[in-house]
């Protein structure tokens, strides 16, 4: 099929459920062939979050077809609030990249049967794209947006390029250095190992890593979406399908066959995704599992022969000591008239520069307590 087409685009909106689960297959070869979708716009991922999330949304997922061949997904979701109607990625909220799939060669084709089928599209008044990484396929749908627009910084995702190991600790500061080898050595000497699971296990697995985030952040002020039943067995659901079609995994660092931490990697085009992780106590008292982490997505990110590490959304410290950039998501959004867009917008920018305020070093740490709590990773309402 050639990447262009004299042919008009089929386009379907889609609302129900059962449509969807009905794509999958169609869905991942699309995925296979979208050079620029991230793991985050898999059918396993996208799915899953709708299976657990769905409720009090309605599904408009649109699909482009070209004489039958699908070449793209816009996979959105309708939020009706005393009469205002937002557009919304599925996923929004607890997913780090969102973005329409686009079949290679077809992204602008895509783009603009995507325009033109948000415009037709009723009950909406703006179309709020959230966590829009610098190469997303929907930057094509906002450039050529004719009605009102705007986009604003979001988050960002501190990277690793991908080097030897010992080439990256010697970016690091010789004191961090030092702690980094002593706690890795000791690691290796105590056997622990880092292996991935397989399918069969990933869903016994998620539940164990969902146990280690808690123990690991329950006294420094876990996220209460990470609480939820709907957070685990969406993760349950994701590591599952996604360990399957080889587009996530679970690794465990493992001591004498016991699962002592544990991270969750998505696995893209051209990075290796660290989504969450999870440690008890005892080992990161011993261990300062976070130097096992990075090693071994390095390991991984190697063998999968990609260019970076992702550490994905937030600036932990941990994260921030390794990295030499940090990657800037955008939020995106649309109008069709003034209106409705204009006193919107105004809100949003209002939100955007009261989270940075709480961010500055110099703001009082009583402020910081307060607004702290609306601020948290895991939105399960956006």
């Amino acid at each position: 099929m050639k990447p262009y087409s004299t042919h008009p685009p089929e386009t379907t909106v889609l609302e129900d459920t059962k449509e969807f689960a009905a794509l999958e297959e169609e869905w991942e070869d699309l995925y296979q062939d979208a050079s620029l979708a991230t793991p985050f716009q898999s059918w396993a991922w996208l799915y899953s979050w709708w299976e657990f999330y769905g409720e009090g949304y309605e599904l408009r997922l649109v699909t482009v077809r070209n004489e039958g061949v699908l070449v793209g997904i816009v996979p959105l979701m309708l939020k009706r609030r005393w009469g205002f109607g937002r557009l919304l990625f599925v996923g929004t909220g607890i997913t780090d990249y969102l973005d329409m799939l686009a079949r290679r060669g077809w992204e602008g084709y895509v783009s603009q049967a995507a325009r033109e089928t948000l415009w037709r599209m009723g009950y909406w008044h703006v179309a709020e794209l959230h966590e829009l990484r610098p190469a997303a396929a929907a930057w094509g749908v906002f450039d050529g947006w004719d009605g009102p627009r705007t986009r604003m910084h979001q988050t960002n995702c501190p990277v690793i390029d991908v080097k030897p190991w010992d080439e990256l600790l010697m970016s690091l500061k010789r004191k961090i250095r030092y702690d980094v080898r002593r706690n890795v050595r000791r690691a290796d000497e105590d056997g622990v190992r880092c292996e991935l699971v397989g399918p069969a296990d990933a869903e016994l697995a998620a539940r164990r890593l969902v146990a280690l985030n808690l123990e690991q952040w329950e006294e420094r002020g876990i996220s209460p979406e990470a609480l939820t039943r709907r957070f685990e067995a969406h993760l349950e659901a994701a590591a599952r399908r996604m360990t399957a079609r080889d587009s996530g995994a679970i690794s465990e660092v493992r001591l004498d066959g016991e699962a002592i931490a544990s991270h969750f990697f998505v696995f893209g085009r051209d990075f290796v995704g660290e989504y969450m992780v999870g440690s008890g106590k005892e080992s990161l008292r011993r261990y300062q599992v976070s130097s096992l982490f990075i090693r071994d997505g390095l390991q991984l990110a190697r063998q999968r022969n990609v260019a970076c590490l992702d550490l994905l959304r937030g600036e932990e410290p941990y994260k921030l000591r390794w990295t030499s950039k940090a990657v800037a998501n955008h939020r995106v959004i649309l109008g069709r008239n003034l209106l409705f867009w204009g006193p919107y917008v105004g809100y949003r920018l209002l939100r955007s520069r009261a989270r940075r305020f709480v961010e500055q070093e110099s703001t009082p740490p009583w402020i910081k307590t307060i607004l702290n709590p609306f601020r948290q990773r895991y939105s399960g309402s956006p």
